[in-house]
């Protein structure tokens, strides 16, 4: 089997959740039939928001520094768990010396091939700005909602000072209006856009249909290593219609 890569630190916990995600999708019964992870867990990669709201430093050195030691080390294709991270992806593609899989496109194909017309977004300030996820949802046929204005505000809050922060008492009053008002303006799903929201969704009992971008990464990674994938990911019956 291939050896994956993981740039990971973005945040520690989000990494963690990556990794776990790989091993439960992996179709093992021992040891060796798991895939071999390198993983870099690199806390030194500057804040994505921050820099794609104009208020901190590019992430592109740091990141460039974990997919250089990985390849450097034996990993034979690259994965992210950081949404945000993906918008600094096109300037590091001419300098990588291994192929990446794009959480984001591979989540939006996913949304598509489930029939969803219309998805709810569940991100940090800095992916929803970014509109990573809203061109490739489009590009793919599939309507996007987001938050706006406070309950954008709160599902970044819960992202910092909730997962980020290990606060397990976190208030999600705001969040949890947000998914209802989504719902109601017709979205079928919501896709958990940001590493920690799994996490958060696990964390604070957040109730929806959710489909988790960091599983949709997982589980191709599992595939492209060459391993038989456990699906955990919900099938719309619908989308077989």
């Amino acid at each position: 089997m291939k050896t994956i890569g993981i740039i990971g630190g973005m945040g520690p916990m989000a990494t963690v959740d990556l990794m776990k995600k790989v091993i439960l999708a992996t179709d093992a019964r021992e040891d060796q039939d798991h895939i071999p992870i390198l993983v870099d867990n690199n806390t030194n990669i500057p804040d994505r928001t921050a820099a794609i709201m104009g208020k901190g430093e590019s992430p592109v050195p740091e990141l460039m520094k974990s997919a250089n030691r990985l390849a450097e080390q034996g990993a034979d294709f690259l994965i992210m768990g950081c949404n945000t991270a993906h918008y600094f992806l096109p300037l590091m593609m001419p300098y990588l010396k291994v192929p990446v899989i794009n959480m984001i496109e591979e989540t939006a194909r996913f949304c598509a091939e489930q029939g969803y017309r219309k998805v709810g977004l569940l991100a940090s300030a800095g992916t929803c700005h970014s509109g990573i996820y809203q061109r490739a949802l489009e590009r793919a046929g599939v309507e996007v909602v987001q938050p706006a204005g406070a309950q954008e505000e709160a599902v970044h809050r819960m992202i910092y000072d909730g997962v980020k922060a290990g606060d397990p008492d976190f208030d999600t009053t705001d969040v949890r209006k947000a998914l209802s008002d989504m719902a109601a303006a017709g979205c079928e799903a919501f896709v958990l856009g940001c590493t920690e929201v799994p996490v958060a969704v696990s964390m604070y009992h957040l109730e929806g249909n959710f489909i988790d971008a960091t599983e949709v990464l997982a589980e191709c990674a599992v595939a492209a290593a060459g391993a038989k994938v456990l699906s955990h990911l919900p099938v719309r019956m619908a989308a077989a219609n």
